[in-house]
């Protein structure tokens, strides 16, 4: 889908629920509709007239060169603001605006009370879940920048993993990962490296820290590249030394359950069937309990978006050209650890492909 079409889909949503104009201001989404997102930038989508990125003064003349909308309007700041500056262009095209869609799950309390101090009689509606679902199901240049982001993450994943050993510590191993990312012509990483070595697997997000990697540890590695802003996100373990038989066999289901949810997502599957897949293997071991309810997310400007989520009890229905993570949270117990392995798959109509293609070690 080009900017085009996605200017043309979010206009009719907003004809269809009645809102004179979307207020947006979160950068992933400013890069969705705009093909371009400067720091200090936002967008104003109308539902019948043409759209206006707003944004510094002095990145403006960029922005008219690669911004994919026609009208570019700039703040002189600190006289100015860019929610002012927006506000100002609204009032100057719909003075008396009914009805305006925000993410508010983003916009700041003050711009909000901005805002609503310009626009008392304005009722104010929740914007973001018609974007998510928007962007969810990605057009074939997209599946493209993922893939691309995909190989980075992949080459970084064997950076990190090489720089395991006692006595490392866990932001060297970032590090190499990262680096590689860079050289690789990843704009920035997808999200904070994640690190984690022996009790610290258990940690939900585990950024990595100082602490030096200890003999026996295992090792878990969660990173991602970015290309045209398009995330990646692969998760591996890895031991300093020679894991135990348990820690191997724990390796194995996760595996085993990874591939199990893999083998029911297919273009009409439901989520909470997905993810009944990965809980009933846990569950053979008496792991279940352990899992969290969701483990796994929509993939694409973020690695993790808010749409579709593989969760417990969901009803979502899973589309082609949907691209899903998978298994992004594990069964967590203390006896067992958190050992993780996380792949990103694309849906088709009859099953799934794999994006990312380095192989999880079984130390068979």
């Amino acid at each position: 889908m080009s900017t085009s079409d996605r200017k043309v889909a979010i206009q009719k949503e907003l004809d269809l629920r009645q809102i004179d104009v979307a207020f947006i201001l979160k950068p992933h989404n400013i890069l969705y509709f705009a093909g371009y997102a400067s720091v200090c930038s936002g967008v104003l989508i109308f539902p019948d007239l043409e759209p206006v990125f707003c944004t510094l003064w002095l990145d403006a003349p960029e922005a008219k060169q690669m911004c994919a909308m026609s009208q570019v309007k700039g703040y002189v700041f600190p006289r100015e603001s860019l929610v002012g500056k927006m506000i100002q262009v609204i009032k100057r095209t719909i003075p008396h605006a009914k009805t305006i869609g925000v993410e508010k799950d983003f916009i700041l309390l003050r711009d909000y009370e901005m805002l609503l101090g310009e626009f008392p009689d304005a009722e104010f509606v929740h914007i973001t879940p018609a974007i998510d679902q928007l962007r969810a199901i990605k057009s074939d240049k997209e599946i493209q920048m993922i893939c691309k982001s995909a190989q980075i993450a992949d080459k970084a994943m064997e950076a990190a993993l090489e720089a395991v050993k006692p006595g490392v510590t866990e932001i060297e191993v970032a590090a190499e990962a990262e680096y590689t990312m860079r050289k690789l012509g990843s704009e920035k990483p997808a999200f904070s490296t994640f690190v984690a070595s022996a009790n610290r697997t258990l940690l939900a997000h585990p950024h990595a820290t100082r602490r030096k990697i200890e003999p026996g540890d295992p090792v878990v590695i969660d990173l991602g590249a970015t290309w045209e802003g398009y995330a990646s996100d692969i998760c591996r373990t890895a031991f300093a030394g020679d894991p135990t038989p348990e820690q191997i066999a724990y390796l194995r289901l996760i595996v085993r359950a990874q591939k199990a949810a893999v083998s029911v997502l297919r273009d009409g599957a439901i989520s909470g069937q997905v993810y009944d897949a990965a809980y009933n293997v846990f569950q053979e071991q008496n792991l279940g309990k352990f899992l969290p309810d969701d483990i796994g997310y929509g993939v694409g400007l973020r690695q993790s978006e808010f749409f579709p989520v593989i969760e417990k009890g969901s009803s979502t229905v899973l589309k082609e050209n949907m691209v899903i993570a998978l298994l992004q949270t594990t069964s967590f117990s203390r006896r067992t650890g958190g050992l993780r392995v996380e792949d990103i798959f694309m849906i088709t109509r009859s099953g799934s492909e794999k994006i990312t293609r380095h192989v999880q070690a079984l130390y068979d």
